[in-house]
């Protein structure tokens, strides 16, 4: 047994608008798993918050650097 080390990943981090949110929970719909869509569900939520937070705290200032998801 191997012990690779994993770095963990937040698909919601990559889901920065609306469009890329709504092709998230699609591809989650086609698959027809009530539980793989309903975490979907939860990883859209938090992007949506994640971007909401990110728009308002930049709104003023302008953060060009945090509009990349590895910021």
């Amino acid at each position: 047994m191997s012990s690779e080390l994993l770095t963990p990943y937040d698909p919601a981090k990559y889901l920065t608008d609306d469009e890329d949110i709504a092709v998230f929970l699609a591809d989650a719909e086609e698959t027809g798993d009530a539980s793989y869509i309903a975490r979907a569900r939860e990883v859209a939520e938090r992007a949506k918050a994640m971007n909401q937070t990110r728009n308002e705290a930049c709104s003023d200032s302008g953060c060009a650097d945090l509009d990349s998801p590895e910021a």
